[in-house]
């Protein structure tokens, strides 16, 4: 499984070596001010508020979205943003979507050896952010608690780490002690990366090769095979879990758990290790963990040689060059502004952001069917409110299921369907994970513990995935009460109030219902749901059927049953919050 996963990403391993994804969004101007838009990971806050106090004619505006397999294709429909954020975006697609800035004073403004390294035919269209260092974050207390010395090679990394789970230390309840930072395809590329730079890349021989293959002249086949060999030797130690890396499960919460010391070591960067540090202090202080010393440690080689840190900048900024003149003026000044030190003091904030890339050659574009307007996925909006995208999904998965209630949890929707033609990649993009839809009979007080439990994570900060959307019934709901105590009233869709004593069948995923375990925050928390997990406590449920379906094959089946109908969903009154209304 981990080799199927490392393959996918291999394409990621070029970009990370090259430059691969590009990223957009949308967002309506206002009139008085020039509009600048921006997706991202964050709230980009310090950036924002140093352009706008310096440029009063600009108005800097933030999409916040994780789901940057989506980036690509609002550029690709003309709906991106003006500045273009991405970690290592392809050279095609740089020359295809971004602005060539080589006149700018902000590309002259950058160490000369980094700037010819992102140049593409003598012309500059991306900017660094500041960048991370990549290696181990490691804690070291744990090692000095076994008697182990830090290793100085992989053979000894993965025997102390399976040391260390034999001793019972740096455990937690999955039984591994090691993961890597993220769940995104970035990450895991520079994993692998990461292990061929001492013994390969670091060479004179690694070095010939990459020009090489700049060239087009070397490939991949018959020299990065052996980049699994760490990998593979992690899973058959048993301390590392394939399924978390190839995404067939939760990710495994490296920063939460390197605070308390159920994790020994991660693979990731400066950021998460200096996170850990001042995290696991403020925890220790407050006595919710144990104090612990962590090391950043380099990536190890197996032949003698100097080990090493990966170095690479965060992110790379361009300019969307099919926006107006005017915008493009205001994004140079934003540029010339952020290479600034005042700039440069503001991106500081922002180094973590790590995306998939996109493997646009292997996009389906067989058209499955069309939706007569957007259906939107931004600012989280899946996970604390009724959506229109939502409510689709949830009825396309109550008729492929054939249940009367469906119940779609946000996080599984990670993408927008656009006015216009759906490809078959698209749903793809849309629904990504393979939990399968699965149809439960249950009584009516489960029903309403399903949806309370679904209100807990419904913050402004950053709601929470396990926010249901629904097909079937109507729930109201106050997110300024305390979480448990959130749902107001469940009805039918006839106006009937839910009878708690009657029995209900709900379409929900394997997923919820235990599948995966519970275990790292698998199943988000919906453990009155429980048929699979045994480590847990049954819920009061009936396994009516296991439909076979994922969220994507109940949408292509709708698209396939109502071929010659455009979509188009409307806002019900599904799901409403008495705290918005307020």
């Amino acid at each position: 499984m981990i080799r199927s996963a490392a393959r996918r990403i291999m394409g990621m391993v070029t970009a990370i070596l090259l430059l691969s994804a590009l990223s957009g969004c949308s967002r309506q101007e206002p009139e008085e001010k020039v509009v600048i838009r921006i997706l991202y990971s964050n709230n980009f806050k310090r950036v924002e508020e140093l352009v706008e106090s310096v440029y009063d004619d600009i108005d800097l505006q933030i999409e916040i979205s994780p789901y940057s397999s989506e980036q690509l294709r609002r550029l690709d429909r003309g709906v991106g943003p003006e500045l273009v954020i991405s970690p290592q975006p392809d050279s095609n697609l740089v020359k295809k979507y971004l602005l060539d800035i080589s006149d700018t004073k902000a590309s002259a403004a950058y160490d000369g050896t980094i700037m010819n390294a992102l140049k593409l035919e003598g012309k500059t269209y991306l900017l660094p952010l500041p960048g991370v260092y990549s290696g181990y974050i490691v804690n070291e207390t744990l090692f000095e608690r076994a008697g182990l010395a830090m290793p100085a090679n992989n053979t000894e990394l993965v025997s102390a780490l399976a040391e260390l789970k034999e001793k019972g230390l740096g455990l937690g309840e999955d039984n591994i002690n090691f993961s890597i930072m993220s769940d995104y395809n970035t990450s895991v590329g520079m994993f692998y990366v990461g292990y061929m730079v001492p013994d390969f890349l670091g060479t004179v021989e690694g070095m010939k090769w990459l020009a090489d293959f700049t060239d087009k002249k070397a490939a991949f086949t018959g020299v990065w095979e052996k980049s699994f060999a760490l990998s593979d030797a992690l899973v058959e130690a048993g301390v590392m879990d394939p399924e978390a890396i190839s995404l067939q499960r939760n990710s495994i919460l490296c920063h939460q758990r390197l605070v308390k010391g159920t994790l020994a070591a991660a693979f990731g960067d400066s950021a998460l290790y200096y996170e850990c540090v001042a995290d696991n202090r403020k925890a220790a202080e407050e006595g919710t963990a144990e104090a612990y010393t962590y090391r950043m440690y380099p990536l190890l080689s197996d032949e003698g040689n100097e080990p090493w840190f990966l170095f690479s900048p965060s992110a790379l900024l361009g300019v969307n060059n099919a926006i107006s003149e005017e915008k493009q003026n205001a994004c140079r000044r934003i540029l010339e502004l952020l290479s600034t030190p005042e700039g440069q003091e503001a991106l500081q904030a922002i180094d973590r952001f790590y995306c998939e890339g996109t493997d646009e050659s292997s996009y389906d574009f067989s058209v499955i069917g069309t939706v007569s307007r957007d259906l939107l996925l931004e600012n989280f909006n899946v996970r604390f409110m009724e959506t229109e995208l939502g409510n689709f999904i949830a009825d396309c998965v109550a008729e492929a299921s054939g249940a009367p209630i469906a119940v779609v949890n946000g996080g599984g929707i990670r993408a927008s369907f656009y006015q216009g033609v759906v490809y078959g990649g698209d749903i793809a993009v849309v629904c990504p994970f393979d939990n399968q839809v699965v149809v439960l009979e249950m009584d009516g007080q489960t029903l309403w513990d399903m949806l309370e439990n679904g209100l807990s994570t419904c913050t402004e900060e950053f709601p929470g995935g396990r926010f249901l959307q629904v097909s079937g019934l109507n729930y109201i709901f106050d997110s300024s009460k305390p979480a448990g105590n959130r749902l107001v009233s469940v009805t039918l869709p006839d106006g009937k109030a839910l009878d708690r004593n009657a029995s209900y069948q709900v379409a929900v995923t394997d997923y919820m219902a235990g599948a995966r375990s519970y275990a790292e925050g698998n199943g988000d928390g919906y453990t009155m749901l429980n048929l699979y997990d045994d480590s847990v406590p049954k819920g009061s449920v009936t396994l009516i059927k296991e439909t076979g379906l994922l969220y994507r094959d109940a949408l292509a089946l709708y698209f396939e049953r109502h071929r010659d109908t455009a979509v188009d969903v409307q806002l019900e009154g599904r799901i409403t919050d008495l705290a918005q209304e307020k």
